[in-house]
């Protein structure tokens, strides 16, 4: 977690100014100011002043300042985030003490910003160190990453430390708190080197692993996401499609056996360049549920969600990190049609030939979502649970 109280030059820039008169006005006018900037230029000329003016209010604007993070956009919660560290530390300089029961009220309060609530955090445990004791074990399942990382970490090393034979209940019930992957890698790998508990990440993470596939299609250079495709208004798993060239494509199902859910596209398509393939999975709701679609693509993609646009990015070759691309909608309680479109450029250096993706469904905090399958054939089947092997294609291919 970040630490604000690193922010030494705030205080400085500050402690010039001569304070405004308190009152409310002094302080939402100044944080209205901040949360209208945007990243375009939009009221940057007021930044400055009202940002010095915000913070020059001292403890009184602390909460508020707080508070208002919750709804500002990602430029404006940022000038607010160092507010909030310069009038810290300032009172911290003074030798004022910060209002110990409001923070950690602030930091265990799920209605505010999740980055609102790691600040008051960080700020109640600088000054009692008797804060993470208290207070990270009722963060495992919090909403916050920031706050169920640092409370998993230190439940991982009180157990490294414990005395007892087994630990192998505590780890396995750790793990379903853990949503960070060096966390759950470090957690998964203990158990099974110390009690031979293997873990599935593939099922932990919640990737999808099942897909009907079908490309390539034309996807020319500069244009890539504005080719429509088919797939894009109707997905029909037996319908012959005009793919690149003019060529017949069809659909054809493939289950992935990667623990993180890859999909090769270079192996089960073809290499190809200016191409677009398509892939669909059909997500299956108990009842309407927020979703976020979780991808890492080396290429240019598309999310559609029962025919809505999620995402979009064309970009290619930066790496395929996992949850590098975030896609937000609703599952609609029934059967729900995923499809993404993942395009590749005309680059031909080594490493620009990866064709693949990898996707998971979750909520907000990477949780698998309660309620929600996939189907594979005509089964509903939990997300990233893998087929029979007898129904792969890797198992006909190693038969003949």
């Amino acid at each position: 977690m970040r630490r604000v109280l690193a922010v030494v030059s705030l205080v400085q820039l500050v402690s010039v100014l001569p304070a405004a008169p308190a009152g409310d006005d002094a302080i939402a006018q100044p944080i209205a100011v901040l949360k209208s900037v945007a990243r375009e230029g939009k009221n940057n000329d007021a930044v400055g002043p009202a940002w010095k003016a915000l913070v020059s209010q001292g403890a009184a604007a602390l909460f508020p300042t707080l508070e208002a993070i919750d709804d500002a956009n990602p430029t404006a919660a940022n000038w607010l985030r160092l507010a909030v560290g310069a009038i810290a530390e300032a009172e911290v300089k003074a030798n004022r003490p910060l209002a110990a029961a409001k923070l950690e009220a602030f930091a265990k309060g799920p209605k505010y910003a999740p980055s609102a609530r790691v600040l008051a955090y960080e700020l109640l445990a600088a000054q009692d160190s008797t804060a993470p004791a208290r207070l990270l074990p009722g963060f495992l399942d919090d909403p916050s990453i920031d706050l169920r990382r640092a409370a998993v970490a230190a439940e991982l090393q009180k157990l490294e430390k414990a005395a007892r034979p087994s630990i192998q209940a505590d780890l396995e019930k750790l793990l379903t708190f853990a949503r960070d992957k060096d966390q759950v890698e470090a957690i998964a790998k203990k158990l099974d080197k110390d009690y031979h508990s293997k873990v599935s990440l593939t099922e932990h993470f919640a990737f999808v692993t099942h897909w009907d596939i079908v490309g390539p299609f034309a996807s020319a250079e500069g244009k890539a996401l504005s080719l429509k495709h088919r797939p894009e208004v109707k997905v029909i798993l037996d319908e012959k499609l005009k793919g690149k060239g003019g060529a017949e494509v069809k659909w054809k199902p493939f289950d992935t056996r990667d623990a993180y859910g890859v999909v090769d596209l270079n192996k089960e398509i073809g290499k190809n360049h200016d191409a677009a393939a398509y892939a669909s999975a059909i997500l299956v709701a108990e009842k309407e549920t927020p979703v976020q679609i979780r991808l890492g693509t080396p290429n240019a993609l598309q999310v559609f969600l029962n025919g809505e646009k999620l995402f979009e990015r064309e970009e290619y070759h930066h790496g395929s990190n996992m949850d590098y691309h975030i896609g937000k909608g609703r599952l609609k309680a029934g059967n729900n049609v995923l499809v993404l479109k993942i395009c590749q450029n005309n680059q031909k250096e080594v490493w620009t030939q990866s064709w693949q993706f990898q996707a998971r469904v979750c909520d907000a905090a990477g949780s698998p979502l309660p309620g929600v399958t996939q189907l594979i054939g005509a089964k509903k089947s939990k997300i990233g649970s893998i087929a029979p092997k007898s129904e792969t294609k890797e198992t006909k291919e190693e038969k003949k």
